[in-house]
């Protein structure tokens, strides 16, 4: 199966299913990135503290990326770009978490040799 095959039928589910849209766009846009910085710099939260942080989180991050990118490199805001700004500010802190994980285990594995 082509990849472009695959989301092309993504993208028509989208587009009959407005209300799932919404809420995964709700979800990514105010919660996802937020929540992930979270795990980086914070690690010691009560989960309401965790949700509160994140939404504050999301929004800040979200919106100055996207601007950011507009002025400094002239990135037309639109829904591709706003999309992959999104998956990246996401993906980079959930990265770094789980590389901050794995060289504490290995760390203590190596300790207790």
């Amino acid at each position: 199966m082509d990849f472009s095959h695959l989301f092309q039928s993504f993208l028509s589910f989208a587009e009959s299913a407005p209300v799932i849209r919404a809420i995964l766009g709700v979800i990514l846009v105010f919660f996802l990135p937020g929540f992930a910085w979270t795990l980086v710099f914070f690690k010691k939260l009560t989960i309401i503290e965790r949700i509160a942080l994140s939404v504050g989180l999301s929004i800040a991050s979200v919106t100055l990326s996207i601007i950011v990118l507009n002025v400094l490199f002239d990135l037309r805001i639109n829904g591709a770009n706003a999309l992959f700004t999104i998956i990246a500010i996401t993906v980079i802190p959930v990265v770094i978490y789980f590389l901050r994980r794995y060289l504490a285990r290995h760390s203590e594995v190596s300790d207790g040799d």
